[in-house]
């Protein structure tokens, strides 16, 4: 029997549920080899014998990926079922959800690491740096901000001295110890000759690596340094759909619209594939501007159809039969992304929103007194609105204020108890933990990180990387847009990085920068929304091609990530947050 376990920080606590499920069977196993077969006088030859070879010796696997953990282990000796038990590792790090998007799906990273304390997660991340780094060559250079920024940088030095140890120790070891023959080498077959011969012919990842490293760049981002973009509201296409829907591996659930029951197709699940051309030129635009493109597509569809009163020749129609192919299986899709567009405009124009995305505007512009604010958050806890609008609006009214006072605060979360019910406890907690929450402590530095690192723009400019949040611009975007902007990187805005949460650092590395097409990648330590992956696409559009940047979340993009990342429970609606108008601040 072969099992595979996932055993990242998200998956722990099934991957205990499944070590203890392999334990149990393998005990019942044993119970009924010893009892032997259940067969009967009257039994045939042929049951007789399948009874027999049931009760056979069996073998275990137990696969972990990336690693193994010494809890899961623990656990096999304690059911003592271990030494029964053959334990692999298969080092898979990153799963590719676009391409240039590799998700670790650790989905509650930002909770284990600053809520529990535990640094796997961290620890995972350096392991796929340097997985990443043996394929590719070692990063020349390597930037880092946050406390868990921090951590992977140190499991990276460690990594590497261990390698570089056991490296020195093979190399010094004696060919054969003193009074031991050569073993002979074992006889060769034609397979192995011609696997021999393929590997000599292909260059190995050694050679590859001395031409130069692959990658010239990467940042790494705790979560915990930028938590306002994440509860900042986001205005490209994808981001709208995830709020609204929820996209799990590029797919959604439309079971829950109105216009999806009229559809011919029976499955509610739509995938919104990232090697489809027209949704790769949609996802990233602004909702407004979605328009003109769907008429166009819409168009174009038409057109091809109408094409077959002028097809005459033979070689004629079957050129237009292919063309017919392509727009008969694009109709559907194109059918659900205009009603998709259509809910999706239709929510974000109603007053409701509006005033939600108000008091946004008023919260990060600290234009109205705080207590005002927060009577406009207690109304939505009062009118028991979804809980996300009332926890995400006080979250960022903390974040924006550093804190929120003790004689405030402490009334509010007993209000949204009582609400939405004593549950959501623990969750409340978690906040405080992360920093989401927290009583005011000292002046507010928003003002200056405002300033500092040029957050809100004036409306109109679409080539900047704000347009994908309508005037703010991500920090996470503007940190990996320092490293070039300014001529020494990080180290000009020592100044505004000590405004941040965590220290920041960087380190050089052996290897040269390719300078033709030098790639980045920005490792985002617990999670990226898909507002901040649009604004990293639109970032390299803007320095025209000069930098590549390829992103690594610790878990999927979305407007649900703060939530899902805390254990928040499960809510039977999602709300959206959202305007479609420049806002002004």
């Amino acid at each position: 029997m072969v099992c595979c376990v996932e055993d990242g920080s998200s998956q722990r606590a099934r991957s205990k549920e499944l070590v203890d499920m392999i334990a149990k069977q393998i005990l019942a196993d044993e119970r009924e080899q010893k009892d032997g077969p259940a067969v009967s006088i009257r039994s045939s030859l042929p049951d007789i014998v399948e009874a027999v070879a049931e009760t056979m010796d069996r073998s275990y696997v137990a696969v972990f990926v990336p690693v193994k953990t010494e809890t899961c282990i623990q656990r096999l000796q304690g059911s003592n079922v271990k030494a029964n038990v053959r334990i692999a590792e298969c080092a898979i790090h990153h799963f590719p959800s676009d391409k240039d998007v590799l998700s670790m799906e650790m989905l509650t990273a930002l909770k284990d690491f600053h809520c529990s304390g535990d640094p796997s997660a961290p620890y995972y991340a350096a392991l796929a740096l340097m997985s990443l780094q043996q394929k590719f060559g070692t990063i020349p250079t390597v930037h880092a901000i946050g406390a868990a920024g921090k951590v992977v940088v140190d499991n990276i030095l460690r990594l590497r001295k261990e390698g570089q140890a056991g490296q020195a120790k093979k190399q010094t070891e004696p060919a054969l110890r003193p009074g031991i023959p050569p073993a002979a080498a074992p006889p060769r077959g034609a397979a192995a000759v011609r696997k021999e011969e393929a590997s000599a012919a292909q260059p190995s990842v050694a050679a590859a690596s001395e031409e130069g490293p692959k990658i010239s760049e990467v940042v790494i981002i705790d979560r915990r340094v930028d938590l306002f973009s994440v509860l900042c509201s986001q205005f490209t296409y994808q981001a709208l759909i995830d709020v609204a829907y929820g996209i799990r591996r590029n797919t959604i659930d439309i079971s829950s619209a109105a216009w999806a029951k009229s559809r011919s197709s029976s499955s509610s699940l739509v995938r919104l594939s990232p090697d489809d051309p027209f949704y790769q030129d949609i996802r990233d635009l602004r909702i407004d501007r979605l328009g003109p493109l769907l008429q166009d597509k819409a168009k174009a569809i038409q057109q091809t159809y109408s094409e077959k009163d002028n097809v005459k020749s033979a070689n004629e129609m079957a050129e237009y039969i292919k063309k017919f192919k392509t727009a008969q299986s694009a109709h559907p899709l194109l059918e659900v992304h205009i009603n998709l567009a259509h809910d999706l405009n239709e929510k974000i124009q109603s007053e409701e929103y509006r005033q939600l995305l108000k008091l946004e505007d008023e919260i990060t512009a600290q234009s109205t007194s705080s207590q005002s604010c927060l009577d406009a958050v207690q109304a939505i806890m009062d009118d028991q609105k979804p809980f996300h609008e009332a926890l995400r609006l006080l979250c960022l009214h903390s974040l924006v204020n550093n804190g929120i006072k003790k004689q405030q605060l402490d009334p509010l979360k007993s209000v949204f108890l009582q609400s939405y019910g004593f549950a959501f406890q623990e969750a409340l907690e978690n906040m405080e933990r992360a920093g989401l929450l927290k009583y005011q402590q000292g002046k507010s530095g928003w003002g200056s990180i405002k300033r500092q690192f040029n957050l809100f723009v004036e409306d109109g400019m679409t080539d900047d990387v704000s347009y994908a949040y309508s005037g703010y611009a991500p920090l996470s975007v503007r940190l990996v847009q320092m490293t070039r902007s300014q001529p020494k990187g990080w180290l000009a805005v020592k100044d505004a990085l000590s405004l941040l949460h965590g220290p920041a650092q960087e380190l050089q590395q052996p290897g040269k920068e390719d300078a033709a097409s030098p790639v980045v990648l920005v490792c985002f330590l617990g999670g990226v929304t898909y507002g901040e992956i649009a604004a990293l696409r639109r970032l390299s559009e803007v320095e025209e091609g000069r930098r590549r940047l390829e992103r690594i979340p610790g878990s999927r993009g979305g407007g649900g990530l703060w939530t899902d990342g805390l254990d928040l429970p499960v809510a039977s609606d999602r709300p959206i947050y959202t305007g479609y108008k420049e806002r002004k601040r």
